[in-house]
């Protein structure tokens, strides 16, 4: 063995202190031995149901952040906005959307209709507590009517006007006669796709942007409806 020991020999004088932990090897001119790998701490174990319940709490919040505050989902319970939307088609909501930029013509948004409950309410001053699904039509300083069967949008009454295009409407389809409204600054003038039904800005007014929710940018449920809108 090739250790060295180290009490000294019986009839030898003690060794004196020395400056420095060198072996005998290194201080004759020796190479050094090589260096001791670092002593990595021990690892703290946790305990695996704490774990599981840490990976819960944030899945719950990754989900409760996703669903309140970027993309909600919501269903269509009518006909409203057919052929776009049917009935029982599943949409997904962008609720950030509109931090970016103003919501814009054509868009799909869900929002809250002025009224009180269930209900909307033309002049109504608070908003409904139910939900609506429609297209922005009429931006604010606009004026919008309904003329020989098409929207007529005007940038001012009687001033800048002309007949909208819209290509998401079935062939064929019509408007009936409205208005004209005058869009306030800050609302919007909204409609459903499908005219004859839709419960819209021609019948409760128009829509003061803090009660839009978000924009409607996909359907995802059923399969066969899969797209973007």
């Amino acid at each position: 063995m090739d250790r060295i020991e180290s009490d000294p020999a019986p009839d030898a004088e003690p060794l004196a202190p020395q400056a420095s932990h060198q072996p005998p090897d290194a201080a004759a001119g020796g190479d050094p031995p090589p260096p001791l790998p670092p002593v990595r701490p021990r690892k703290r174990q946790i305990n695996p149901i704490v774990e599981l319940a840490g990976i819960l709490v944030a899945a719950v919040a990754l989900w409760w952040l996703g669903n309140g505050y970027f993309v909600k989902p919501y269903r269509i319970p009518s006909a409203s906005m057919e052929p776009t939307l049917r009935s029982g088609d599943r949409v997904l909501v962008a609720r950030f959307i509109y931090r970016f930029h103003d919501p814009r013509r054509g868009d799909v948004i869900v929002f809250h209709p002025p009224g009180s409950g269930q209900r909307a309410i033309l002049g109504s001053k608070t908003e409904a507590s139910v939900y609506f699904i429609k297209r922005i039509i009429g931006l604010p300083g606009e004026t919008v009517a309904g003329r020989k069967g098409h929207v007529e949008i005007c940038s001012a009454p009687n001033t800048g006007c002309h007949m909208l295009k819209e290509p998401y409407l079935p062939a064929g389809d019509t408007t009936t006669n409205f208005g004209p409204t005058t869009v306030p600054q800050g609302q919007y003038f909204m409609m459903g796709d499908n005219r004859a039904v839709s419960d819209d800005s021609r019948f409760w007014g128009t829509l003061p942007r803090a009660n839009i929710i978000g924009e409607a940018f996909a359907t995802y449920w059923p399969l066969d409806r899969l797209r973007t809108l």
